[in-house]
Order: C-alpha cells, then structure tokens, then sequence
C-alpha cells in the first residue's frame, strides 16, 4: 500500500464524521506520503476549493485523474477537476469536462453546473444563445431544483428579458429560500424597481447566510449593492469596513 493511504482512510472516516479540520490535515499529509486513493483525494480536493487554494486543488485533481477509476470516482474526481477550472478562470476547460461527463450522466445536479457554465461562458463572449436554449433545456428536465430556476433566470436577466427573470427568481426563492444568488439578482431587480426596502431585506438574507465558494455571484456584489442602499454592514461577518476617501 502506498505511503499515505492509511492516513487518507483515517481522514476520510473523519469527514465522514464531519470532522472536517482535522480530516483535511489527514488529507494534506496524505497526499504529500503519495496517496493513490481516489475518494480521499476527490474529498481533499474539493476541501482545498473551499478553502481557496484552487491552484492546489487543481494539482491534487490532475494527478487523481490518472489513477485506476471506477465510474462513480471518474465522475466524482472530473465533477470536481471542472469545478477547479472554473475558478481558475478557465471556463472552455471546465466546459470541456462538464460536457464530457455530460454524455455519460445527466443527473440535476449536472444540468445546473453544466448550465451555469454555458452562462460564465456567455459572459466572455457577450453570445447567451447556447446557455439559453441549455438553461431551457434544464428547466424542462427539472423546474422544480433552485439552482435549476436561477440559472434560466439568470440568462434572461441577462438578455433583457427582466420579467420573465423576476418571475424565475421568485420561483426559485420559493424553492430554496435562502439561495444566495437568486437573493442577489433579484435585489438588484428590486433596486432597479425603485422598491428599495424589500432589496434590504434580500441582501440582509444573503449576508446573513454562510458563502460557498461555489455561488455563482460574488459575495462583493451583495456587499456592493448594499452599500448602495445605505445599509448598516456591521453586523455581518467578514465584510471589510469602507475605506476612507
């Protein structure tokens, strides 16, 4: 057995336990011993996302990739490499993948990510028709998933089509109350609505709640468009005081 792979299993029971710190030292340890096991190195790399290191991450899940896969841990381990690319800023890569696995796995969970991803891709290339007709696409495979409904919104806001947008997000919101990025968007909506009050208490939601990583919106426009408003930011965390003029 290769150095490292029992402290990966060791960390790996940990997380299971949701011991997550002390499951990512096992993991860092493990990997630097030379660990060849697929789940605790598909779990390490998506901990080090969480964390930032997306440089890291993105080692970590290149070298995986090159290990004997079965099918659950190839889709798992590219799920989670695309993911990397993404927010490294490489969206054709993570296109790539996602399309790759795409063929093979059509679950919700890769309509939204897949969807998104032909989003990130539009907003390089200012050319949403591909991410519309695939947001369609998702919303007929599932219109009840959040994630799902923002991203059909998300594409509509995006192409002028703002009250279809604002219907898509109230439905989203009704799905998944706290969803950090349809909270923003439809904010911003509110905003644009001169109904300021009820945009406060959007953004209030979303700062209140933790930010992942993951979110497709970042956490610096809720804090932006709050600041817009006026409203008191001190009782949130991880908010950075206003610099003085």
């Amino acid at each position: 057995m290769a150095k490292g792979n029992w402290e990966a299993k060791y960390g790996y029971v940990l997380h299971m336990f949701r011991l997550e710190d002390k499951a990512f030292a096992h993991y860092a340890r493990a990997y630097e011993k030379g660990c060849t096991l697929p789940d605790p190195l598909a779990a390490y790399g998506l901990m080090l996302m969480r964390r930032g290191d997306f440089p890291k991450a993105l080692e970590v899940l290149r070298g995986a990739r090159k290990l004997k896969l079965k099918p659950q841990q190839w889709s798992i381990i590219y799920q989670n490499l695309g993911l990397a690319y993404w927010k490294m800023g490489q969206v054709d890569k993570a296109l790539e993948i996602y399309q790759r696995i795409f063929e093979k796995v059509q679950t919700v969970n890769m309509y939204s990510t897949l969807g998104f991803l032909f989003i990130a891709k539009g907003d390089e290339t200012g050319d949403y028709e591909q991410a519309l007709a695939f947001n369609k696409r998702a919303y007929e495979y599932d219109d009840t998933d959040a994630s799902v409904v923002d991203n059909l919104g998300q594409v509509l806001y995006r192409t002028g089509q703002i009250e279809e947008a604002e219907r898509l997000f109230e439905k989203a919101l009704s799905i998944k109350p706290t969803q950090f990025d349809t909270l923003v968007f439809l904010a911003k909506i509110r905003v644009e609505q001169g109904r300021a009050e009820e945009a406060k208490k959007l953004l209030d939601t979303a700062l209140d709640k933790t930010y992942s990583v993951f979110n497709t919106v970042p956490r610096e426009r809720a804090v932006e468009l709050a600041r817009e408003l006026h409203m008191d930011l001190s009782g949130y965390d991880g908010i950075p005081q206003e610099k003085e003029p």
